[in-house]
């Protein structure tokens, strides 16, 4: 049996050239560069979506339906569930702005306080360029699946709090985003489905500077 093992140790030598961890990272990357390719020259975004929340508190996960615009050239952005909205979240500025519009109460947050992680994560944009995308993530793997890309990543830094992973899910034909999933430190997960993706939509100042009047300050 001993002289098989030169040739054992010559198999292994050449699958590890072949599955080899740079090889490996060159072909996530890849893909990383032909989606954030997409967001060339888009300023904002309008989007559509179906969002999924399961919590480990809950039997039944929560479905809504809601709307998200970000303007990139002011860094601003607004999300909102519901028709008529029933939740929004602004950030106008620095803080984010989260509204009850049955309860009539808001409350402002600064970045990275509060139970929001995911949603002050989210506030600031998708990525648009590799630089952007390496200080903010480290690819843990690009699964390939119903005619997808799934790039799952691991927050850098600030992003970190409380979140174990972002899933970038991007169409393999053209390479758009098509949806964003969430896996949170305390077991819970957002899945947000894009239904409808508008580049360069309209953002008037108003989208997020929401009236609050009428409404009171509170801590939810």
């Amino acid at each position: 049996m001993a002289p098989l093992l030169p040739h054992r140790l010559v198999c292994l030598a050449l699958l590890s050239l072949f599955f080899s961890p740079s090889g490996f990272a060159a072909d996530n990357l890849d893909i990383v560069k032909r989606w954030l390719a997409t967001n060339s020259g888009v300023k904002s975004l309008q989007i559509d979506f179906t969002q999924t929340r399961t919590m480990r508190s809950l039997k039944v996960p929560i479905r809504q339906t809601g709307t998200l615009w970000l303007d990139h050239s002011h860094s601003r952005f607004r999300w909102q569930v519901g028709d008529p909205p029933q939740t929004i979240v602004v950030k106008p500025h620095r803080d984010l702005i989260i509204i009850r519009t049955p309860m009539k109460k808001y409350e402002k947050r600064s970045p990275g306080t509060g139970d929001t992680p995911a949603m002050a994560a989210l506030a600031k944009g998708f990525p648009r360029t590799l630089e952007e995308f390496q200080r903010k993530y480290r690819v843990l793997q690009v699964e390939p699946r119903d005619n997808t890309y799934r790039i799952v990543a691991a927050p850098l830094g600030a992003d970190a709090r409380g979140v174990q992973s972002f899933t970038y899910v991007v169409e393999s034909r053209h390479f758009r985003l098509v949806g964003i999933e969430i896996d949170l430190k305390d077991g819970s997960s957002v899945e947000t489905v894009f239904n409808k993706v508008v580049p360069n939509a309209p953002v008037p100042l108003s989208l997020f500077q929401p009236s609050l009047e009428g409404y009171r300050e509170t801590t939810f």
